[in-house]
């Protein structure tokens, strides 16, 4: 179990942080293919660059540095039990519907629930802190946000073609506490803590 330094003023600072697992890199260069079928032609789309692709357990929103330790010890806690697992990653989907499009995300399936079990397990013990409780976790790799469609009967055509696509499996190791910056050409990830399984 490792972490990472996260400055000596602690408790100084705010920060927007979040829980999630990185995807592989050999992942990623097949997730860009997917975002190159979809392009830019027939709707206004902010795809996901590929260093920033991964898939969120838990959005913590604006914490102070000072509790980061605290949010780790409850992470360690719930993943203590919990062994590397496979997950698959497949299928295009969006939200709300393929109709009304602000979401295009690829599907992830986990046999083992581990991501599910995490996620209520960190939902219930981060409440103690003063997190809110989450809805039931929908395991999903967000890889593009909508502004607006240009061509609703054309972009339907290539979303409907890709909604089977297999992007392939991966297994899940580590489980990070990760800062993000929002900048104007998107946000800059970085890694605080992570967990080993």
């Amino acid at each position: 179990m490792d972490s990472f330094p996260v400055g000596k003023n602690a408790g100084d600072k705010k920060m927007r942080s979040f829980i999630a697992i990185d995807i592989e890199d050999n992942l990623k260069s097949k997730i860009v293919d997917i975002q190159n079928n979809i392009g830019s032609k027939y709707l206004k789309i902010k795809f996901v660059e590929p260093e920033n692709l991964h898939f969120t357990l838990k959005f913590l929103g604006e914490i102070e540095e000072k509790n980061i330790e605290d949010i780790y010890k409850i992470l360690q806690k719930n993943l203590e039990n919990y062994k590397p697992f496979e997950i698959d990653l497949k299928g295009l989907g969006a939200f709300p519907s393929f109709s009304y499009i602000r979401v295009l995300w690829i599907g992830i399936q986990d046999e083992s629930n581990s991501l599910i079990n995490i996620a209520d397990g960190l939902n219930m013990d981060l409440r103690k802190l003063g997190f809110k409780k989450e809805k039931k976790l929908i395991p999903h790799l967000t890889i593009g946000r909508v502004k607006f469609v240009k061509d609703k009967e054309k972009i339907s055509q290539i979303l409907k073609e890709l909604q089977n696509v297999k992007i392939g499996k991966m297994v899940v190791d580590r489980i990070l506490i990760k800062k993000s910056v929002l900048t104007p050409k998107g946000p800059i990830y970085s890694d605080l803590k992570e967990v080993r399984l």
